[in-house]
């Protein structure tokens, strides 16, 4: 389209008016604007096609072995300690009660027992009422399971594995960084857990990751002992109703300790 510009504003003798094309600037912006709706809705369903195959291949993954290596490589270290521990640390998780910190503090008394002349050093950043705080009942856990109290210290400052790492070198001493040390932590922890610790100057530190045992026994059923009608598929095994789960939950605890590890790397922590 186009418009009537005249220099002039009028007619003298015989001259023409003077036609000049004129683009209407509206026209050309909402043009644009289109194609860039049209560009976003393209990428937009490429984006979701994505993503919907990623998740299928997920899902898919759940129902393989491969939750379970990556998980079991993040809990594992080749670096096994040639004398008893010094120091056993166990890294505070979701504090007392939560899975995390009854499951570590459950494999710190272990390893407490398991070596009596090695100090404790219960880990847990203190907030609210010392105390009561999970930090504390920390230690309470260990005491129950057979810890002498003296035994256990508490590093009660890092908010972070860095933190920690940083305020047991301090606790310890820098004439301790070549002594022996147990690390207790979740096994997606431990990996990211030992090389933070050797990153801040810890030569000989060990894994004992906290891994959770199942219930035992079969769990497979007769669904008519249980007078119920079959549903296929899902009776008869267990992988449906158990071990799908169980993957899912290793690949996203792996999946989230993967991207703490790429920043850690980042950062240089590690």
């Amino acid at each position: 389209m186009v418009g009537l510009s005249r220099d002039r504003p009028a007619l003298q003798g015989g001259e023409q008016p003077v036609i000049r094309p004129v683009a209407f600037a509206g026209f050309f912006d909402y043009h644009a604007g289109m194609k860039m709706i049209h560009a976003v809705t393209r990428f937009l369903r490429r984006l979701i096609a994505v993503c919907g195959v990623a998740f299928i291949l997920l899902v898919g993954l759940c129902f393989t072995g491969y939750p379970w290596r990556v998980y079991y490589w993040l809990g594992t270290d080749d670096h096994v300690l040639s004398d008893d521990p010094a120091y056993i640390v166990v890294l505070g998780g979701g504090g007392i009660p939560s899975e995390s910190g009854l499951v570590r503090t459950y494999y710190g008394a272990e390893a407490g027992r398991r070596f009596p002349g090695a100090q404790l050093i219960a880990a847990l950043p203190v907030s609210g009422d010392a105390e009561n705080s999970s930090t504390y009942l920390m230690r309470e856990e260990l005491v129950r399971r057979g810890i002498d109290r003296d035994r256990v210290l508490l590093e009660k400052r890092g908010v972070n594995t860095r933190g920690q790492a940083i305020q047991i070198r301090r606790m310890v001493g820098e004439d301790q960084l070549d002594a022996p040390i147990l690390i207790v932590t979740c096994p997606e922890h431990m990996r990211r857990s030992l090389m933070t610790f050797r990153k801040a100057g810890f030569s000989n530190v060990a894994d004992y990751s906290a891994f959770s045992t199942s219930g035992g026994g079969n769990m497979a059923y007769d669904t008519e002992d249980l007078e119920a009608d079959l549903i296929p598929i899902v009776d008869g095994g267990i992988m449906l109703r158990y071990g799908f789960w169980n993957h899912l939950n290793y690949l996203t605890r792996s999946a989230r300790e993967l991207s703490a590890l790429a920043y850690y790397r980042m950062k240089g922590w590690i």
